[in-house]
């Protein structure tokens, strides 16, 4: 009985402990503006380091913590913003996936030439170029999820 108070009282707490955690903080502003990280448009000129908002040209805007000043107005702020958020974690995702396949061709190659003939090493390395060919293919397919946000979002 006691075992199943301490385990319940153990997980109230587990449950309870986040919410008093973020009860200690104030209350964050929201953010009405974003500073982008890259080349969203160039034709509309969403370009990196550029503010955009729904607020005017030149008017203050809050993001971060910090307050900005807008240099470029649209309504479509919150979907260009959104394509900043994904062109950054895409960009972190190819370099993970490409950093992974260049150090698995490596020990591929290291395998492929300590094998001696050992048909047993030859085939699991060959089963491993399998893997690398996947990893390159992954690669190259997270540069392309960043296009079919954008037909999603429609920014």
């Amino acid at each position: 009985m006691t075992k199943k108070i301490v385990i319940g009282l153990g997980a109230l707490a587990l449950i309870a402990l986040p919410y008093i955690a973020l009860a200690q903080f104030p209350k964050a502003q929201m953010s009405n503006c974003c500073k982008l990280k890259h080349d969203i448009d160039t034709v509309a000129g969403w370009l990196e380091n550029d503010v955009v908002s729904e607020k005017a040209v030149g008017a203050n805007c809050y993001a971060k913590g910090q307050t900005l000043v807008v240099t470029d107005s649209t309504p479509d702020w919150g979907g260009v913003c959104t394509m900043d958020s994904v062109y950054t974690v895409t960009d972190f995702l190819f370099w993970i996936f490409t950093t992974f396949s260049v150090i698995m061709g490596i020990f591929v190659g290291v395998m492929f030439m300590t094998a001696g003939g050992n048909p047993s090493q030859m085939e699991k390395a060959r089963s491993m170029v399998t893997y690398l060919v996947i990893g390159i293919v992954v690669a190259i397919a997270v540069k392309l999820i960043p296009s079919l946000a954008r037909s999603i979002v429609g920014v």
